[in-house]
């Protein structure tokens, strides 16, 4: 099978904030990881438009945004008329040309409702809500990132692909897994050890740490990271983003072999079930020998 992990920009110049792509395979329980290189948003789609083989992609970007916002967005009750990710998708695709549409959208539903952004049902505590203003990548990451799945969506043949919660289509080879690298390091044991590794004076020296350690870490759960190549590790050590593409890839081998290691979105019949339907779902392992 094979692995994929994306590190999403939103920036509007992809020049100047690259998406970053890893990629490997996973046979007989063993992860081999292969290439980590930055891509622009198109040569992402195109690549991912052409698998032809089983293959789970975990992409580091909200798929969608909370009921309330969706709500104010489509001036409608959307759980009330069926509305589900696919929809929202298709909403932020008509507004490609005009993302400022979309954050002024935010910023009303902030100032009028609510005095922080909410969160989805599915959010775990470490994550920013797709929403969140002080880190003014969130927003047009979420927009953008929502655009590019209406796309993906719409070039795939139906029934090709799985996007959890969605229900499972049968016969389906392709899963888009929405994961927080962050979130993964920590179900590892890796943060808090390694904060910073992200900015600050002792990245570099963290980003190795969590290199050196992640092959035992991933052991106990049950899998065998091959030794990575030298020029991806050099890579990851160098560039925060690449490092975060590299662990969403083994996030999303760790989804293929146990998806029972995952926190898991509300089951049919649950008050909630709509909702994470419409609102996505933030797959993150549970922490390493605790009970989350």
């Amino acid at each position: 099978m094979r692995i994929i992990g994306v590190d999403f920009s939103g920036a509007q110049d992809e020049k100047k904030s690259a998406t970053w792509l890893a990629q490997g395979r996973l046979e007989g329980g063993v992860i081999t990881l292969e290439t980590c290189h930055p891509i622009i948003r198109a040569d992402l789609t195109a690549k991912l438009q052409v698998l032809d083989e089983p293959a789970t992609v975990a992409m580091d970007f909200p798929f969608s945004v909370p009921v309330e916002f969706a709500n104010y967005w489509q001036r409608s009750k959307v759980l009330d008329d069926g509305w589900e990710m696919p929809n929202l998708w298709a909403a932020a695709a008509h507004l490609t040309l005009r993302w400022d549409k979309f954050k002024d959208l935010q910023s009303a539903l902030r100032l009028e409702k609510f005095k922080r952004e909410p969160n989805r049902i599915g959010d775990p505590s470490e994550s920013f809500s797709p929403l969140h203003t002080t880190n003014p990548n969130m927003v047009p990451m979420t927009f953008r990132g929502m655009a590019m799945l209406h796309d993906l969506w719409g070039r795939l043949p139906h029934g090709t692909i799985w996007v959890p919660p969605l229900p499972e289509p049968p016969g389906y080879s392709i899963t888009l897994l929405e994961v927080m690298p962050g979130a993964t390091l920590r179900s590892l044991n890796l943060l808090p050890a390694y904060n910073g590794y992200k900015d600050g004076k002792d990245a570099l020296e963290n980003r190795r740490g969590i290199l050196t350690t992640l092959p035992n870490q991933v052991e106990q759960l049950g899998l065998n990271l091959d030794g990575l190549p030298d020029a991806l590790t050099q890579t990851c050590r160098a560039n925060d983003d690449a490092l975060d593409a590299v662990v969403a890839a083994i996030t999303a081998a760790i989804w293929a072999e146990f998806p029972a290691a995952f926190r898991h979105p509300p089951q049919l019949g649950h008050p909630d079930y709509q909702a994470a339907l419409l609102e996505g779902w933030l797959y993150a392992p549970r922490i390493l020998g605790g009970n989350e």
